[in-house]
């Protein structure tokens, strides 16, 4: 009899607390967020959008470095923690020199997320800085509720080595100010390489249109061989600043990568370069 009273029993607690659960349900709001994909890249921080109830999570492909960085940003909903593939996102750089501000060279996106969930941006950082002189300034629409905000975090930008990025203003050309970045060869082998740089220049503080109307010759040097390559392309202009060609490296050790730079059929510069090593 005991044994019967003790089934009744157990059979109305397991009843009682399967309709707590059911009457109980969790609150997504609780969840804690989940990655997009799994992120081999570097952190740089995150912020709340104010005003769109998103969250954004900032990386790198690498550690920033002057010249040009891809960025991935990665958005949450700030309320439940769901992933955000749907809406706009605008970086703005921005260097706090206290005296004066001023912004880089960028290329921002109208796409949505990628494949893998985040959205796009390329920074040319014109200087070094640490977090407190560089941030990122982000405005985001957030189409899931039609909502829209801004957000900042604080970014340090170290000197690269050796530099990817040409600073300068061409006496034949004084009127412009240009930044040249080199984005390929990123990982320099024996052989032919792509070869890809982009070219801004400083329309105002705060504006850095790309240039279009350059013209370049590449002409690869070994100095302590004294000799050059064949079978280089020049690079061609392909659109939002990009210029693309092919370098030859015929063996390993230094080279220049010097530049002769054209505008409206005239030689304006030979003097620009970039430097390399292979090992």
């Amino acid at each position: 009899m005991k044994t019967v009273k003790y089934m009744v029993l157990l059979s109305i607690i397991i009843a009682f607390t399967s309709s707590c659960k059911k009457n109980n349900p969790v609150d997504d709001s609780e969840q804690p967020e989940k990655p997009i994909v799994e992120n081999p890249n570097t952190k740089l921080g995150e912020t709340y959008i104010l005003g769109a109830k998103a969250k954004a999570i900032v990386y790198s492909k690498k550690s920033l470095i002057t010249g040009y960085n891809e960025i991935l940003v990665a958005f949450y909903d700030s309320i439940n923690g769901s992933p955000l593939s749907s809406g706009k996102l605008t970086v703005t750089p921005i260097m706090d020199m206290g005296t004066m501000t001023h912004s880089a060279p960028v290329e921002n996106s109208d796409a949505q997320a990628d494949e893998n969930g985040y959205f796009k941006s390329n920074v040319v950082f014109t200087m070094p800085g640490t977090a407190s002189e560089w941030s990122l300034k982000l405005h985001f629409i957030n189409n899931k509720n039609g909502l829209q905000g801004n957000g900042s975090i604080g970014v340090s930008v170290a000197a690269s080595s050796p530099s990817k990025l040409i600073n300068t203003t061409l006496s034949a050309d004084s009127s412009r100010k240009i930044f040249i970045s080199l984005l390929q060869p990123a990982a320099p082998e024996v052989g032919i390489n792509n070869f890809e740089i982009t070219v801004h220049q400083k329309s105002t503080m705060m504006d850095f249109p790309a240039v279009s109307d350059y013209t370049f010759e590449i002409e690869p040097e070994m100095p302590s061989m004294g000799h050059g390559s064949p079978n280089n392309v020049n690079p061609v202009y392909t659109g939002n600043g990009h210029y693309v060609g092919k370098v030859n490296y015929t063996m390993t050790g230094l080279w220049y990568i010097r530049l002769k730079i054209y505008k409206n059929g005239t030689l304006i510069s030979n003097d620009q370069y970039f430097e390399m090593t292979l090992n």
